[in-house]
């Protein structure tokens, strides 16, 4: 990946700040003003000089001079350099410390980014900087490292032959078929849980979530407002919604929440259709799973006596909030539907709709405007 070095050396926290697994701090331009003391600072385990590591290769190795950390860095460019540490705000505070007595600036994310050679550049750190969980973190870090650069200046360079173009085809498909997976590396899928009132949905959230954040009660239709909390299965960052039990009602308040659900059901990445296996089985119950039938169907409150029998669809995981019963099975299939597939190493995958959107564009120019159009878009998409 070609990038120009920054004319003063900076140091930039790319992830976001607070407790996390990892911290990457992008450091640019020519830092080691002070060569004896940078050759102390990192000792990796290879004893070759940081200026001497190979670009793009991770390196292991303890950082500081006394009480070393342990880190991982990667040359990403001649003068650009990530470092890997642990998430914690003491572990940052130190290496950019460290930094400091080196003469490195210490600046923002987006300070440094406005000093990257172009738009794919830039939206790429971007996007690492809002990466919500570790397993988004290396995805995106991977496409940081120079993935996608590489199949968008493929794309660039494409030749206008036939077997350019049908060459050029192929790999937008490959990069797009991840689109929809890409964006919710910054963007948390959207899951949101359903069924009549009363059958657990709040007791359900605050299950997965550890703690209470929705109110329980056994009254129904306690629930008349959208309630939202963001937490993380499989390492992929998840906003789990807790909706109004639906029902008819003429209750002005219970009714415009029910709206809302409906609202928020019609543009969700997941449906989670709660029944409660505790009191027989009512036709809107049978409504619901009919009206989605690809949602995740929880048997709910299985520690009670089953009144629901054969009724109950064979795809129904049984779980009980109250008991802990079927927790893990749950949050297992929730992940599993949100995302079946991960991209293998190596594979390019978009972060932004901007780049959505150029792609689309280059695709649809291959079938149909011809070059001209294809050459904007292509260009659009790496300089902006």
């Amino acid at each position: 990946m070609t990038q120009h070095p920054i004319r003063s050396p900076t140091a930039a926290l790319l992830t976001p700040v607070g407790r996390a697994a990892v911290a990457v701090i992008r450091v640019s331009g020519s830092w080691l003003a002070d060569e004896e003391r940078g050759r102390t600072v990192f000792q990796p385990v290879n004893h070759r000089e940081l200026r001497e590591q190979p670009l793009q290769r991770l390196i292991y190795g303890r950082w500081g001079w006394s009480t070393p950390e342990e880190v991982v860095v990667c040359r990403t460019a001649e003068d650009v350099i990530e470092i890997q540490c642990h998430g914690g705000e003491a572990a940052v505070k130190r290496i950019l410390s460290d930094l400091g007595e080196l003469g490195v600036e210490t600046v923002s994310a987006a300070e440094q980014r406005r000093c990257a050679t172009d738009a794919l550049d830039a939206e790429l750190q971007s996007a690492l900087s809002q990466a919500l969980t570790w397993r988004t973190a290396d995805l995106l870090n991977e496409q940081c490292r120079g993935v996608l650069r590489t199949a968008c200046e493929r794309l660039l360079n494409v030749s206008w032959t036939a077997a350019g173009r049908e060459e050029a085809a192929a790999l937008v498909d490959q990069v797009l078929v991840w689109a929809n997976f890409g964006l919710h590396l910054t963007t948390p899928w959207s899951v949101v849980l359903t069924g009549r009132p009363n059958v657990g949905k709040s007791s359900l959230i605050n299950a997965l979530l550890g703690f209470r954040r929705a109110i329980v009660s056994e009254q129904p239709g306690t629930t008349r407002d959208v309630v939202t909390s963001i937490t993380a299965l499989e390492g992929w960052p998840i906003q789990l919604a807790d909706t109004a039990g639906l029902r008819e009602t003429e209750e002005v308040l219970e009714a415009a929440g029910i709206a809302r659900a409906r609202e928020r059901l019609a543009t969700a990445d997941l449906r989670v259709v709660l029944v409660d296996i505790g009191e027989p089985p009512a036709p809107e119950d049978f409504q619901l799973l009919e009206d989605w039938p690809t949602a995740v169907v929880v048997g709910h409150k299985c520690d009670r006596p089953d009144a629901w029998g054969s009724d109950l669809p064979e795809r129904a995981l049984r779980v009980s909030s109250v008991a802990q019963i079927g927790l893990e099975e749950l949050q297992q299939q929730i992940a599993d539907a949100l995302a079946p597939e991960v991209p293998a190493p190596g594979t390019p995958v978009p972060v932004t709709s901007r780049q959505v959107d150029c792609l689309r564009q280059m695709r649809r120019a291959l079938d149909g405007p011809g070059e001209s159009a294809y050459r904007e878009a292509s260009r659009t998409l790496v300089f902006g």
